[in-house]
């Protein structure tokens, strides 16, 4: 029985681990054994490291050690990089209002591009809400889901955008997510990236 305390029973849980087949099986019937229901859950693998990101919500009242502790049990010892943390709904509910767009760059990779980008986004008060990147050789292609500030003006956003790129000897373009989906054909992201 997990310990009680007055700490809210949902919590947000992340595991990173060597990849292996059946380790999104052991962490999903971890929590289920633990009586919990994932209610939010996104997972990837990046150079061979699978990483999981999940809320789960538990009938009593519970500490977040006590579930990490728990969960650790699933996996041989030093296995599994396990964290939670007692879901803060205050936090969570933390609202960009904007209009979402996506943005991409090609080219041949190097040092320094996600800071330049990332640095250029953070001034800007975008708001990066999913990024992914995919190799072919030394080409990259970066594809980002971002929230776009409604103060902000989006050709001149696209101009300034596409100068940075320049200096990083890049190919780069921000589209609205509904003109980028149009263009692609609607499916998830990955997909969209390996279709380049």
């Amino acid at each position: 029985m997990l310990e009680s305390s007055q700490t809210a029973a949902r919590h947000v849980i992340s595991v990173l681990i060597a990849d292996r087949p059946g380790i999104l099986r052991d962490v999903t019937a971890a929590v289920t054994a633990l009586h919990g229901n994932i209610d939010g859950i996104r997972q990837t693998v990046v150079a061979g490291y699978f990483t999981v990101m999940l809320t789960a919500t538990f009938p009593e009242p519970c500490l977040a050690e006590d579930v990490r502790r728990r969960m650790q049990q699933a996996f041989a010892p030093g296995e599994a990089n396990i964290a939670a943390t007692p879901y803060d709904a205050d936090q969570a509910r933390a609202h960009y209002p904007g209009e979402r767009y996506v943005v991409t760059l090609t080219g041949i990779d190097h040092a320094g591009i996600l800071s330049a980008v990332t640095g250029f986004m953070a001034a800007r008060h975008i708001n990066i809400e999913d990024w992914n990147v995919s190799f072919e050789g030394n080409h990259v292609t970066h594809v980002a889901e971002v929230t776009v500030p409604l103060n902000l003006d989006i050709q001149q956003l696209q101009t300034e955008f596409r100068h940075l790129a320049e200096t990083l000897s890049l190919h780069a373009g921000i589209q609205h997510e509904n003109i980028f989906r149009a263009i692609s054909e609607v499916g998830p992201i990955k997909r969209l990236v390996t279709r380049r």
